[in-house]
């Protein structure tokens, strides 16, 4: 019967203290979320703690939520920066076992999503190019990830990492020439990919 309410009028019940109405907004963002965490943390136990932290967190503050922005960037700006803290805080290392199923199994989902609208890419190239994307610096890589992977406009970007526009096109054209020069270095065509 709510399942047709936007995020505003679901939101606005549970400021009025509705709590089932934010089990709809964990149902419709959950997978997401799950996503973008795994995508940074590179474990599912790591990954499934931090969106259930997020979820609280959001919970927690949102009537500092601006109706104006939309629901999902602001809850995605609350996922990376979580991400991104638990990273610097545990120093948990970017370079994962390439050997690991999970890991592997993650990157050949996203890439076989990508790939239905860009041809297929095969399972070495796959995981040479999440190699290669590690070697990036942390800023250039989450606006490269956010911008292919979640394929976010260069607004939202900005919206979710609190940049401005040109900081993201910045880094976006440097990931771009950092990685171009990365397969250039390993005598590979940008074209190939």
């Amino acid at each position: 019967m709510t399942e047709h309410l936007n995020d505003l009028e679901i939101i606005r019940k549970v400021l009025q203290g509705n709590l089932d109405a934010y089990k709809m907004i964990v149902d419709r963002y959950s997978d997401f979320i799950l996503n973008l965490c795994y995508r940074h943390l590179y474990s599912q136990p790591e990954a499934e703690d931090a969106t259930q932290d997020v979820f609280i967190k959001a919970y927690n503050n949102l009537s500092q939520w601006e109706p104006r922005a939309q629901f999902k960037t602001w809850l995605y700006r609350i996922a990376i920066n979580h991400c991104l803290n638990m990273v610097r805080r545990k120093k948990l290392i970017h370079f994962q076992s390439m050997n690991s199923p999970d890991f592997i199994e993650d990157i050949s989902m996203a890439a076989r999503e990508k790939s239905a609208e860009s041809g297929i890419i095969d399972h070495q190239k796959e995981k040479f190019l999440q190699k290669i994307l590690y070697e990036l610096p942390e800023k250039q890589r989450t606006v490269l990830l956010l911008y292919f992977y979640q394929e976010l406009s260069y607004r939202e970007i900005a919206e979710t990492l609190k940049i401005s526009l040109s900081s993201v096109e910045s880094r976006l054209f440097r990931a771009k020439k950092a990685l171009a020069k990365i397969l250039k270095k390993q005598n590979i065509s940008a074209a190939s990919f």
